[in-house]
């Protein structure tokens, strides 16, 4: 019901195991997924019988955070590199981010800011959640961002969650959650992630590791 690694973690891993310094993937979600973090516990954050009785996959990621719905609409980014600096895992997840948001107010989208650990909102509502998985040298980011998906399903698939940033206020998804779509910006999905690919292609956010990594 919940394999041990959610599948885009290999697809990136493998092109470190074959002698990559960085990779990165940035696509559309093909179909309805339910994604744990590491940590999460299935029956504290998933609605498991409306799942099985849909037929919607349970997976987990090696990265932290929260449990998310992965749908069509939605942009996946996975961006794995090496880097030896001593940051906390909020210093690397938002070097990442910040690129992103660089990328959306390119695209014209207006005040895209982080807000909590590493989310990226609009106003008070969240766009972006990621997540980060560091051993040693090597980090790997996942993030999504929701660009038209049916934000309905996160109702039906996920419980309220039990951990929550601050700036959410209790409020239950469909009050803490938007999309680029509700807030106006009606740009084609390919067009953002052309945006996103490149600004990530061929540039790794974090700095290359620089002599031995610290003990």
């Amino acid at each position: 019901m919940c394999p041990h690694n959610f599948y885009i973690d290999d697809l990136v891993l493998d092109k470190m195991r074959h002698g990559s310094d960085y990779a990165c993937e940035i696509y559309e979600a093909q179909r309805i997924e339910v994604v744990l973090g590491r940590s999460s516990k299935i029956d504290e954050d998933v609605m498991v019988e409306a799942c099985a009785d849909e037929g919607i996959p349970i997976s987990r990621r090696r990265g932290g955070g929260g449990t998310v719905v992965l749908s069509p609409g939605t942009v996946i980014l996975s961006i794995v590199g090496r880097s030896n600096l001593q940051y906390h895992l909020r210093e690397h997840m938002n070097a990442v981010n910040l690129v992103i948001i660089a990328a959306l107010e390119h695209l014209g989208v207006d005040s895209p800011v982080i807000k909590g650990i590493s989310d990226i909102a609009l106003g008070t509502k969240k766009i972006l959640g990621s997540s980060l998985y560091r051993c040693k040298d090597l980090i790997l980011y996942q993030g999504s961002l929701l660009v038209n998906p049916d934000l309905t399903l996160i109702n039906r698939y996920l419980k309220q969650p039990r951990k929550q940033p601050e700036y959410r206020g209790e409020r239950p998804h469909e009050g803490f959650v938007t999309s680029l779509h509700n807030e106006g910006y009606d740009m084609p999905l390919d067009e953002i992630v052309d945006a996103l690919r490149g600004a990530f292609d061929n540039s790794s956010p974090w700095p290359p590791p620089v002599g031995p990594l610290p003990a």
